[in-house]
């Protein structure tokens, strides 16, 4: 069985001993070294939270800065397409007026080439009805005569037989 002598009365106090020591320098240290590393960490974790938070929170500003990015650019496209298009109607108009005037100018430049040879033609017609009426009469009538009487034989043509021209 067992034998029971001194020696497992010092071996039983070196134990104990051994144990003090252990407990002092060891076991403390050891404790304090996970109760250290647990604190840290603790600490690692929450500032990993509060870093989450604020990343969220700078993540936030930054789709709202975006947001009013985007608007802000399409506030500008639009106004830029609204002015354009406003340039495009107002240069439309002007140039619609310009050439209502071009027009205008035209037809009244043709009207006026339309009188002169109007008088032109009146002019040749009356000294073609002077030579034709002196060949046939065989004299000549005084100037204003041969006048009167071409004239009135020009008035009395109609419209069909000067074609469009007025006289």
């Amino acid at each position: 069985m067992v034998d029971v002598n001194s020696t497992l009365f010092i071996q039983i106090i070196n134990f104990l001993v051994l144990l003090l020591v252990l407990k002092k320098f060891a076991w403390g240290p050891l404790l304090q070294v996970l109760h250290d590393r647990t604190d840290k960490i603790a600490n690692n974790i929450r500032q990993a939270d509060e870093d989450r938070a604020q990343a969220a929170e700078m993540k936030k500003e930054y789709e709202q800065k975006l947001s009013d990015a985007r608007k802000r650019a399409q506030e500008i496209t639009d106004s830029a397409t609204q002015r354009s298009e406003a340039e495009h109607r107002a240069r439309v108009e002007e140039t619609q007026q310009e050439i209502e005037q071009m027009k205008a100018a035209a037809k009244a430049q043709l009207q006026a080439e339309r009188e002169e040879a109007a008088k032109k033609m009146k002019g040749q017609m009356v000294a073609l009805s002077l030579a034709a009426a002196t060949k046939l009469m065989g004299r000549n009538m005084d100037d204003a005569a041969n006048e009167a009487l071409v004239g009135d034989f020009i008035d009395s043509l109609s419209k069909e037989k000067l074609g469009d021209l007025s006289c």
